[in-house]
């Protein structure tokens, strides 16, 4: 892994890649290198406290603490912009803040001005173009007021971004995913020019679904295609076992696994078909996340994804409340590639 560490992908972002946590030591040494853009650790709080770590309080499922490693190719500018902390080069900025479940009335005002900080951030700093989004929601599906709190952060997240004109045609990529911490964290990368907002044809759009699951859509998009020159980033959001608008397999994670492989596969074709990136199938991703529900088994999950990838995408196994209580299991992914030809012969 620390042999790749150093291909870099284009001149602008390099891929993310994972390590293993080791000591302390470990940790400041890769904290000191200059083109850190951002550290991100999942399941452990760590003895140092700095800024660019940012802790997302996850279980890590398999044994071992990974971090996950995101890099520029010249060293970053950080800073606060009001309540978010950033890290930034002239092409690209990562941002993170987080806020105790108490100290807000509610996750739809929390998630609100959450939101409202992220924007003004990003307009302060000269970035108007979000790529990518990770929410980790405290207490996901308690009640507040009779509303879940899933549906109340949906509700504050489209209140703040409807504003904005034609806001459905700049949704990006984004995680929503339950923790059992008492803080909420949302980190986020953005740009000076915008992705393509890709969707998913076995999927209702997120931002479409019946008002019955929130009420208001999730504002996200099913994957965002960055390109940097000739090569491109594929973020693709936390995705799982939904066909149309609905849940399938309930109750069967290995039928719910397939169906999200299916998903995700489709996105695939549909960067390539659409934007020309040259990916064919899943084993050529770059990284992916799996995300958990408790009491899920992760020795056949990992079984399955071992017959389908042959170890060759790097894979983290995280245990997560998703977003949906019939939902077993969520993989998001990112894949760092080259872009040709679209196959239609013009991107939409």
């Amino acid at each position: 892994m620390e042999n790749n560490r150093r291909q870099r992908v284009s001149g602008w972002l390099d891929s993310p890649f994972q390590v293993r946590y080791e000591n302390a030591a470990h940790l400041q040494t890769l904290l000191n290198e200059e083109d850190l853009l951002a550290l991100i650790s999942f399941d452990r709080e760590n003895e140092l406290k700095e800024p660019c770590l940012v802790t997302v309080g996850l279980p890590e499922l398999g044994g071992g603490s990974t971090l996950e490693v995101w890099r520029v190719p010249y060293p970053p500018e950080t800073g606060y912009a009001g309540e978010v902390w950033y890290s930034r080069t002239d092409a690209v900025l990562f941002g993170c803040l987080h806020f105790e479940g108490d100290r807000v009335p509610g996750m739809e005002q929390a998630t609100y001005d959450a939101y409202r900080a992220i924007l003004a951030c990003q307009k302060r700093l000269g970035y108007p173009y979000l790529l990518r989004t990770w929410n980790y929601l405290s207490d996901i599906h308690r009640e507040e007021d009779g509303l879940e709190r899933y549906r109340a952060f949906c509700l504050g997240r489209h209140r703040i971004l409807e504003a904005t004109p034609d806001f459905e045609r700049h949704l990006v990529a984004a995680t929503a995913m339950g923790t059992r911490t008492s803080r909420t964290l949302i980190y986020f990368l953005a740009a000076l020019e915008p992705g393509f907002r890709l969707e998913n044809p076995r999927q209702v759009s997120a931002f479409r679904y019946p008002s019955y699951y929130a009420p208001r859509s999730p504002s996200f998009s099913r994957a965002t295609l960055k390109p940097w020159g000739a090569e491109a980033h594929l973020y693709i959001s936390g995705t799982a076992s939904i066909v149309g608008h609905e849940t399938r397999h309930v109750g069967n994670p290995l039928a719910q696994l397939d169906e999200t492989l299916s998903n995700l596969q489709s996105l695939a074709d549909n960067a390539r078909r659409l934007h020309g990136l040259e990916i064919q199938s899943l084993d050529e991703l770059s990284l992916l996340k799996v995300y958990l529900r408790q009491g899920v088994e992760m020795e056949p999950i990992v079984q399955c994804l071992q017959r389908r990838f042959g170890g060759r995408v790097p894979t983290l196994f995280l245990q997560g409340d998703v977003c949906r209580n019939d939902l077993l299991l969520e993989i998001e992914a990112f894949h760092a590639g080259i872009l040709g030809i679209p196959e239609k012969g013009s991107r939409e």
